[in-house]
């Protein structure tokens, strides 16, 4: 895989998505792989938090790839908030789902 370069959109998500994890998600660096972003944003946690945390990357690349599709395919646009807030849902339904406590 090539190195890869975050827009500035995506660049809040991120960053809204870090400060709500309490800078424990590492943002994506220009022309890392996606790969080795994966992976040293993941190495250095506990195993038994590594999970929560993949979680977290997984619903903000998901929501950020669904923004794009809804700009490319539908015309519509949602601000970083807004794609923040729903990133934020997902995780409580799912957490929800599996009867785990939301905090």
């Amino acid at each position: 895989m090539g190195g890869h370069c975050l827009c500035p959109f995506a660049l809040q998500v991120w960053q809204l998505v870090s400060n709500w994890a309490t800078d424990r998600v590492v943002l994506p660096m220009p022309n890392a792989s996606i790969q080795d972003w994966w992976s040293s944003s993941l190495t250095a946690i506990a195993k038994e938090k590594r999970r929560k945390e993949a979680g977290i990357l997984i619903y903000t690349a998901w929501n950020l790839w669904k923004e794009r599709n809804r700009r490319v395919f539908e015309g519509n646009r949602s601000n970083p908030w807004q794609v923040f807030y729903l990133i934020k849902e997902e995780i409580r339904k799912r957490h929800m789902a599996c009867g785990a406590r939301v905090n």
